[in-house]
């Protein structure tokens, strides 16, 4: 586990992927905020997958990664259309991508199909970070919340996630979800938390539970050690 306590801002920015995902976003939204990226030197802008070629022209050359998502909150995409999904993604030049899984296969008992989702995404992936954004809000019980982890753990995933934050059922990050992840899954894939990360004393007690990485509208504030706007990701 990291404790982010006791570093400095540059450091603690490397675990910050910052989003800016609102359907309402514009132009001038976007480029300030890879500017914003750059200036503050987050692990990621985690953008819009038809704005990754401007935001990643912007942050050529800063050491800033650029992640993208699809399926955000349903992920009732058919398997040929999220390979399709993926690999346009690679085409414009995302780092890493978040997806949606399936989660109507996992809660109907379809873990072959669940877990082939993942294998197959991965693979067409080649190489760069996928994450699935699982949606713990929609599990009952911690035997699920672990049988769904182990499926993406099995798959070969480096990457899973608590939540994608938005939708119905994108709950909030807290530390009791992050610990049954980073308990169930090997040491080849890593936790990402996401979901109202919105103070650093939250952070902290997500990366206490097994997090190394949160994805949040909130990472300004999460440096300046402020309350970020908890109505936003």
């Amino acid at each position: 586990m990291i404790d982010i306590r006791n570093i400095d801002n540059a450091k603690l920015a490397k675990y910050i992927q910052f989003t800016c995902t609102s359907p309402a976003a514009t132009r001038v939204d976007l480029v300030k905020h890879a500017e914003l990226c750059a200036q503050y030197g987050f692990n990621a802008a985690m953008v819009p997958m038809c704005w990754v070629p401007e935001v990643k022209n912007i942050l050529q050359g800063t050491g800033v990664k650029v992640a993208t998502f699809f399926g955000f909150g349903t992920g009732y995409e058919s398997l040929p259309g999220k390979l399709a999904l993926m690999r346009e993604c690679l085409a414009l030049g995302a780092d890493e991508v978040d997806y949606g899984p399936n989660m109507s296969w996992f809660m109907s008992g379809m873990y072959d199909e669940f877990r082939d989702e993942a294998i197959q995404l991965n693979k067409t992936a080649g190489g760069i970070p996928v994450k699935p954004m699982l949606e713990l809000g929609m599990l009952k019980t911690e035997k699920d919340k672990v049988r769904i982890a182990q499926l993406i753990d099995e798959a070969g995933l480096p990457w899973i996630k608590n939540s994608s934050g938005g939708g119905s059922f994108g709950i909030p990050a807290i530390a009791e979800d992050i610990g049954i992840l980073y308990r169930t899954v090997s040491s080849n894939c890593k936790v990402k938390a996401s979901g109202k990360v919105n103070t650093f004393e939250k952070m902290a007690s997500l990366f206490d539970a097994g997090a190394v990485m949160v994805g949040t509208s909130s990472g300004i504030d999460i440096l300046n050690r402020h309350q970020g706007n908890t109505e936003n990701y």
